[in-house]
């Protein structure tokens, strides 16, 4: 095995790439130490991150790498990452960005991110520092300061997954009762029909009229009722809630609490497709979604329970 200690450093002094020898705090030193330090937070991110993130992660301490080599001087031409690069990976994140301060912790990997965020501002600072005492690479500054900011969508992505995650294990084990030993179903027209029935029949026991909509586990509409004077906005609406409970895999009042302000899903709210109050229920067959009911129309505690009449009807 080779021997991991060289003793040069021995007198606080290290070489840089160039042979240079400085001084273990010199500030070049430091800001490279820095970044190491942040690609070590990025690893406890990525042991505890959900497939798609820890992907990203993964990739980004790749690139951490190169960045390193090129500011120790070891490569000084080695070719990083780009600022406009890294915005594209930003706006390619599928996650709802908060406008709120965050407290992180909500999950722990996106904790870790936020670790990593903090430690990648103090690059941020010792790069000024760099630039005052010598030459600094410009197109590093900005890759660095840009690191920041994805380091931010990251922790935020990653706790939007892990919060979905919950919801659905969380309903799956709520259903595991009824669906035990059963074949996953597909929701045919006949099968979404007799749903239908269900819901006009309690629907009808009601005041106000009411838009009812089945959809498959892609959010497509299969069938739709609706009751003479329905509001208009019952219609679109009904049929969105379906779709959310098919996407997000709950049902759509589980994710009130979950999208107020600060929240881990705060922002959710903001996307037109997606409805984040009560009345949308997604169908199982053990763990798996094969379509979901929307309703709108009364009260979200009526709109539920419309909707419910679905889920008893289906889980018979």
């Amino acid at each position: 095995m080779a021997r991991l200690y060289t003793r040069i450093g021995d007198d606080g002094s290290t070489r840089l790439g160039n042979r240079q020898s400085v001084p273990k705090d010199a500030v070049r030193v430091n800001l490279y130490g820095i970044i190491d330090e942040a690609t070590s937070a990025l690893g406890i991110a990525r042991a505890a991150a959900p497939a798609p993130v820890a992907e990203a992660i993964l990739e980004l301490q790749r690139e951490l790498v190169k960045l390193m080599g090129r500011i120790s001087l070891y490569d000084p031409d080695c070719p990083i990452i780009s600022s406009t690069d890294i915005e594209n990976k930003i706006e390619a994140i599928a996650a709802p960005m908060p406008d709120v301060f965050v407290a992180p912790g909500e999950s722990p990997s996106g904790a870790a991110l936020h670790l990593a965020r903090a430690v990648f501002r103090r690059a941020e600072r010792e790069a000024v520092t760099l630039s005052r005492e010598e030459k600094c690479d410009a197109e590093v500054f900005k890759t660095i300061n840009r690191i920041s900011d994805y380091l931010y969508a990251l922790a935020v992505w990653a706790d939007y997954e892990t919060c979905v995650g919950k919801i659905a294990k969380t309903v799956v084990k709520r259903l595991e009762g009824f669906t035990e030993g059963r074949a996953p179903d597909k929701l045919t027209l006949e099968k979404a029909e007799l749903l239908l029935f269900a819901m006009k029949k309690k629907a009808a026991l009601g005041a106000v009229p009411m838009a009812m909509a089945v959809c498959d586990a892609g959010g497509d509409l299969v069938a739709f009722a609706r009751q003479e004077n329905v509001l208009p906005v019952s219609i679109g609406l009904a049929q969105r809630k379906a779709f959310t409970a098919t996407q997000l895999k709950c049902a759509t009042a589980d994710l009130a609490p979950l999208t107020q302000p600060g929240a881990m899903l705060w922002g959710l709210q903001a996307d037109p497709g997606l409805v984040v109050f009560g009345g949308g229920i997604p169908l199982f067959r053990g763990s798996q979604v094969v379509g979901a009911v929307g309703v709108s129309g009364g009260t979200v505690d009526e709109d539920i329970t419309v909707a419910q009449a679905a889920i008893d009807a289906w889980n018979r």
